[in-house]
């Protein structure tokens, strides 16, 4: 993780602050640790998706960022204020989607928001108007006839339309038809990414990765594998297809990749790729072939989930030298 200068004041320290920084978070459900020591920060103007299996903490996590749940131990900042000791100051700044949100069935679009509105100091009728507008949603719509892409319009536009600095979505998006999805997305997240603020969204979806993150953090097991920007994973990331000489012979590549082996073929897929490890290879004589492979990156995200475990099988055999 790389640290910054606490020292810095005024605009350009504002800029150079996470909006988001956890340290040693642990969270245990009785005896299950669902969090196990996670450090993570989010930069400022960025949009990050938080990917991992389900069960793996995600949720957990956004709710120990709102106050909603208190960490046991670690440290948790959001926007410089402490969720467990401020928690209804840090929801007022903050715009938050849950991955389940129950509406009265009797009220209207707008019977919702002003409900909302007296919570929200920042709240703004002009930028609800406009989100209504942008995202094709009429405020005298009853709850009970929103289809279910509606439904996560309303949600969006609710945690919107305080214009909060930073936003908080779990799942939001999930079971959309990928039109509304795509429409969804582009109004939304890119209005977002013009003014600055920070988004923090699970998801499930590469497509939606691929589309709007520029930043991803992977959750396995209660803990962060990965946490870099999109752009140094799709440059470092590289898959491999390897043919052994013999489909028997024990072997192990360069560089400790995740690695998928049957028989004599090998694919390997490395997070942080050296030219010196393909050298390596074509040098190996237990190697008949090589060849890349085109980047997935469901391929490497699923890589970096097992990397735990394929490093420790590493360990049990002499890697070819590089």
């Amino acid at each position: 993780m790389n640290t910054m200068d606490n020292s810095q004041h005024g605009e350009h320290g504002r800029e150079q602050d996470p909006v988001i920084e956890v340290t040693g978070l642990t969270h245990r459900f009785g005896r299950r640790a669902v969090l196990r020591g996670i450090d993570m920060r989010v930069p400022r103007g960025s949009v990050t998706a938080l990917l991992g299996r389900n069960g793996e903490g995600k949720t957990t996590l956004l709710r120990l960022l709102t106050g909603w749940l208190r960490p046991r131990p670690g440290r948790v900042r959001v926007l410089g204020l402490d969720p467990a000791r401020r928690g209804p100051d840090v929801r007022r700044i903050v715009g938050y989607v849950p991955d389940r949100l129950d509406v009265p069935r009797w009220m209207r679009v707008a019977d919702w928001l002003r409900f909302l509105e007296p919570f929200y100091p920042t709240w703004s009728r002009d930028e609800e108007t406009a989100l209504c507008e942008r995202l094709d949603l009429d405020p005298r719509a009853k709850v009970t006839t929103l289809s279910k892409g509606q439904r996560a319009k309303h949600a969006l536009i609710a945690a919107l339309a305080h214009r909060p600095e930073l936003l908080l979505l779990d799942e939001p998006f999930a079971g959309l038809d990928p039109i509304v999805r795509h429409e969804v997305l582009t109004a939304i997240l890119g209005h977002l990414r013009e003014e600055g603020r920070t988004v923090l969204v699970v998801t499930h979806s590469i497509a939606d990765v691929e589309r709007i993150a520029d930043r991803v953090v992977l959750m396995e097991q209660g803990r962060i594998r990965l946490d870099a920007d999109l752009e140094e994973i799709q440059r470092s990331a590289v898959r491999l297809s390897v043919t052994l000489e013999d489909a028997d012979v024990i072997w192990s590549p360069p560089g400790a990749p995740a690695t998928e082996r049957t028989g004599a073929d090998v694919v390997l897929t490395y997070l942080d790729f050296h030219p010196a490890y393909e050298r390596a290879l074509h040098a190996d004589a237990k190697v008949a072939a090589v060849h890349r492979l085109d980047r997935d990156l469901e391929d490497v995200f699923r890589a970096a989930a097992g990397s735990a475990t394929t490093n420790a099988t590493h360990e049990e055999v002499q890697p070819c030298a590089v």
